[in-house]
């Protein structure tokens, strides 16, 4: 419950206008930090500004650092794989990202350039589609996901969502967004 508290007072202070748009990205990736305990957490969403659908990371931040708003991407064929894995349950836990198989097109440009040994993903899904992700990475060690770990982010994910329609957000219904099902590999 002190997640949702937390998470509520970010939002409320938000869209009051007392927190910019920055500070409550790092202030929301800080209860994720400190709920999961892991190296670092980044917060994604689907770009459609370019001919073809991607996946942007658009702020992340690692335990004790900095937010970092610096604009990563993985293309369609680089992450349809994970995508497809993660809507089918919600949540994604690869104890070993190098081995997961619906990594292995990302590997390469995105998991080693990163150093991400585990991820814990945990779409942000609304009304049947997904507009994006919160990913939790370890970059030090391989980690072993907890059933608890797993319940955490989906119910961090969960409530972002549910404050975000509460509080009629225009930059989520004019977010890309994809459907809940899965999508076809090239």
């Amino acid at each position: 419950m002190q997640d949702a508290t937390r998470l509520q007072e970010i939002a409320a202070a938000f869209y009051g206008a007392a927190l910019d748009r920055d500070t409550a990205r790092s202030r929301v990736i800080d209860v994720v930090l400190a709920r999961i305990g892991c190296s670092r957490v980044s917060l994604w969403k689907f770009d459609d500004q370019g001919p073809k659908l991607r996946l942007l990371c658009f702020a992340s931040k690692e335990r004790g650092g900095e937010l970092d708003t610096r604009e990563r991407f993985l293309d369609a064929e680089e992450f349809i794989p994970y995508f497809n894995e993660l809507i089918e349950g919600g949540t994604l836990a690869a104890d070993d990202a190098m081995t997961e198989p619906a990594l292995a097109p990302m590997r390469e440009d995105y998991l080693v350039a990163n150093h991400v040994l585990s991820m814990l993903d945990g779409a942000f899904l609304l009304n049947g589609r997904a507009y994006g992700m919160v990913c939790c990475e370890e970059t030090s060690q391989r980690r072993a996901w907890r059933t608890v770990d797993i319940a955490a982010i989906r119910s961090i994910v969960s409530r972002l969502a549910a404050l975000m329609t509460s509080y009629a957000d225009p930059a989520l219904r004019a977010a890309p967004s994809l459907p809940l099902h899965t999508l076809p590999t090239a």
